[in-house]
């Protein structure tokens, strides 16, 4: 209860954090809690997707179309009490089912959630095969991840989010995605995950804000609430009533 886990972009060493939902850090002998994934890289880690007690850490982020796959790296969820060093129990290693097949930059996946064993992956289209961000998204998804290649299956698409894809997760009974967009228009779309692969088609909610700067992710606090936070190192409360 009221442990919220965050992780450092790009730069940092392969490590994550427990939180307070105040944004207080946990500590432990006058030290913050932090945990290390043994033989784990931070080549561009994204997000990170909580399914039971499995947490996933997915250095997913390709921003100049360059990886020919990318990792998720699956750990038991820790006590947020004691720092430790972690052994992956999985690492995934993403490949896209559409790939080969084109040759535009649709495939820097900042969003990832998990649910009842499939990890859902939502990538951020890149504009004219360079790296400024599209208003595009392709969701993909895992059936049943494994370790070593996970071939990623490709969903649906939508090309006018508005903004592009920075976050995601999924409603605590399982039916909703939530995904996060940044400039041009700060906002979370919801979409239904309970009819078919076309889950990007079927918008059942949206809300559009301001002043979150630059906003990288979300998630569930309960049926009702969502929670964002930036680079920044704010959080913000969203209400879906």
């Amino acid at each position: 209860a009221d442990c919220y886990w965050v992780q450092n972009d790009s730069g940092d060493s392969a490590r994550f954090f427990p939180i307070h939902r105040s944004g207080k850090s946990f500590v432990s002998g006058g030290s913050i809690v932090q945990f290390e994934i043994e033989g784990a890289v931070n080549f561009d880690w994204e997000d990170i997707a909580l399914d039971g007690k499995t947490v996933y850490l997915c250095d997913t982020g390709d921003n100049l179309n360059m990886r020919s796959s990318t990792t998720i790296y699956a750990v038991e969820e820790p006590n947020p009490a004691v720092s430790k060093k972690l052994k992956p129990k999985m690492v995934i290693e993403v490949e896209y089912s559409d790939r080969a097949s084109t040759g535009e930059w649709l495939f820097d996946c900042e969003a990832v959630a998990a649910n009842k064993g499939k990890i859902y992956l939502v990538t951020k289209w890149r504009a004219n095969r360079s790296a400024t961000p599209g208003n595009g998204a392709s969701i993909y998804v895992i059936e049943k991840p494994k370790n070593g290649k996970n071939v990623a299956k490709k969903l649906d698409t939508n090309a006018s989010l508005g903004g592009w894809v920075t976050g995601a997760d999924i409603s605590p009974d399982g039916k909703t995605l939530a995904v996060l967009t940044q400039a041009p228009k700060q906002s979370v779309w919801r979409f239904d995950l309970t009819k078919g692969p076309l889950i990007l088609s079927r918008n059942v909610g949206r809300n559009v804000f301001t002043g979150a700067r630059q906003c990288e992710a979300v998630c569930f606090d309960g049926p009702k609430t969502l929670l964002v936070t930036n680079e920044q190192r704010d959080i913000f409360e969203i209400k879906l009533d």
